[in-house]
């Protein structure tokens, strides 16, 4: 994944699988450094929770708007060196708004 200064990490979708208590839980992602376009590269949680805690505020949610076209979202953060979240608490979940699911 590219980041840092000067690059955005965009993601667009989500994968949810079960953990082994019946959860659905966040497995992979996909993601892109273009606004423009869908988000084509996949990666899983764990890599996108060790990227932003190298690229703090390099992480953003995206989502297609059929007026406006691609709309940039929420920052994407890291609680607990677990969860991924766009709201401001600390809950102890995954929580990237209503992201479409793939």
């Amino acid at each position: 994944m590219k980041g840092g200064p000067w690059f955005m990490v965009y993601i667009d979708a989500v994968h949810y699988e079960k953990n082994i208590y019946g959860f659905e839980v966040i497995s992979h992602l996909k993601w892109t450094n273009t606004l423009s376009q869908p988000a084509t590269n996949i990666c899983t949680k764990s890599e996108l929770i060790d990227f932003i805690n190298k690229n703090p505020n390099s992480t953003k949610t995206k989502y297609y708007n059929s007026w406006k076209g691609w709309v940039v979202g929420e920052d994407v953060r890291v609680v607990d060196n677990s969860y991924l979240r766009t709201d401001s608490n600390n809950i102890k979940a995954d929580n990237l708004g209503s992201l479409p699911r793939f």
